[in-house]
């Protein structure tokens, strides 16, 4: 009341300081390098999810941390990450253990998209940091796509906001709030200095989650460019609907179905 254009001036301010001090969206900042982060958007409460949707992990190993996520992948191809281990100190048979430890019996995962450096082998045993893992239990382990830039580009489509069927604000990738490390670290990522594209390496400590994600974002299947006119003809009217309508739901299907791309 006493200043009635503050409301106004507000509203004018760069992205960054409007979040903060209008928004009262305190996770944004100079240099942050996903400013699309928004926890109303992106982190969800935990939801049952269903037997049926692939499930995979995504690994970044360091003997300073060890980042490890559970994703859940729907009909649509939205991807919810619904686990975490970020603990440091742990050997490369330890992290084995304790992912294999986590992840309950009869939970079916496809795969493990881990460090591309896990595959180098170590001087002193002749031995690459995968066979460790596979040794202590860890099995179906993948070598991530180690591309940086696109990598990001990749997972900044996955945390670009969009409106749904109902009109409802969401993300290709949601987070269950369970995820403490990973939220607390995705939006305190900044820009590398050097090169603007790039994430920093620094401070090291909020990048193993991030860094996690991004080879999970990039081991998807890229999305089709598969016209709907040419989905098989039996497929099941409700499901052919669903596909014809939503280009992500084709992508989806068709990395279950290869035999149609």
């Amino acid at each position: 009341q006493a200043d009635p254009g503050y409301i106004g001036r507000l509203e004018q301010l760069p992205e960054d300081e409007r979040r903060a001090l209008l928004d009262g969206d305190w996770d944004v900042f100079k240099g942050q390098y996903f400013p699309e982060f928004r926890r109303e958007i992106h982190v969800i409460k935990p939801i049952e999810l269903p037997d049926h949707w692939r499930r995979f992990r995504s690994l970044d190993y360091g003997l300073d941390m060890t980042a490890c996520y559970w994703w859940a992948v729907d009909l649509q191809g939205k991807c919810y990450i619904y686990r975490e281990l970020h603990q440091p100190g742990l050997t490369l048979s330890q992290a084995a253990q304790k992912i294999v430890e986590l992840t309950p019996e009869g939970e079916e995962i496809t795969y493990t998209v881990a460090s591309p450096d896990l595959w180098n082998r170590r001087q002193e045993t002749g031995e690459s940091g995968m066979e460790i893992m596979i040794k202590a239990g860890l099995t179906g382990l993948r070598r991530a796509n180690n591309s940086r830039v696109q990598g990001w580009r990749v997972l900044r489509e996955y945390l670009t906001p969009y409106q749904d069927e109902q009109e409802i604000t969401t993300a290709r990738l949601q987070i269950f709030e369970n995820c403490h490390n990973l939220i607390r670290c995705l939006p305190l990522l900044q820009h590398d200095d050097h090169n603007p594209e790039d994430a920093a390496d620094s401070p090291h400590e909020v990048t193993h989650g991030p860094e996690s994600i991004r080879y999970g974002a990039m081991s998807r299947p890229p999305l089709s460019s598969m016209p709907a006119a040419n989905l098989p003809k039996d497929l099941p009217p409700d499901l052919r609907a669903d596909l014809e309508r939503d280009p992500e739901a084709r992508r989806h299907w068709l990395s279950q179905h290869p035999e149609y791309r």
